[in-house]
């Protein structure tokens, strides 16, 4: 047996890997980002689960599927938003074109059906619309 001591070969780093090393001494991360919504996978009935995460609670978006649902007031082709827990058959929110509208307007906090009616309407302008005959256009020319 020898009497030398290990030699500790320092392995060279990846430039990439100490610039990143040289910023994160400059400027520490605290913390990450976490986007507001976790959107699971899609469930057996078509349905997404939706945790928003500053309230901490589970949401279901889901298109309606049975006859008590659509008596109810329920549209069919349409997206609806509930609460995980919630039970019965009336809608709890505005109907949606589509999936991804519905879990946008849980990310900003206005699918529920009382968000609908504090948010102040849009004025509705009637559009006057003047239609030309070709031979106008060219004679205005």
């Amino acid at each position: 047996m020898s009497n030398a001591t290990p030699k500790f070969v320092r392995r060279p780093t990846a430039p990439s890997s100490a610039r990143d090393m040289a910023m994160l001494r400059l400027a520490p991360i605290d913390a990450f980002a976490v986007p507001r919504l976790h959107v699971e996978p899609r469930q057996a009935d078509g349905g997404l689960r939706v945790l928003d995460r500053p309230t901490g609670t589970y949401v279901l978006v889901y298109t309606p599927s049975y006859t008590s649902q659509f008596r109810a007031g329920h549209r069919s082709g349409r997206w609806y938003v509930r609460s995980l827990t919630h039970v019965g058959s009336q809608p709890q929110s505005l109907d949606f074109a589509s999936a991804r509208a519905a879990v946008d307007a849980v990310g900003r906090g206005t699918w529920g059906l009382q968000a609908a009616k504090s948010a102040p309407t849009p004025p509705t302008h009637k559009l006057l619309v003047i239609w030309l005959e070709a031979g106008a256009l060219a004679s205005a020319g």
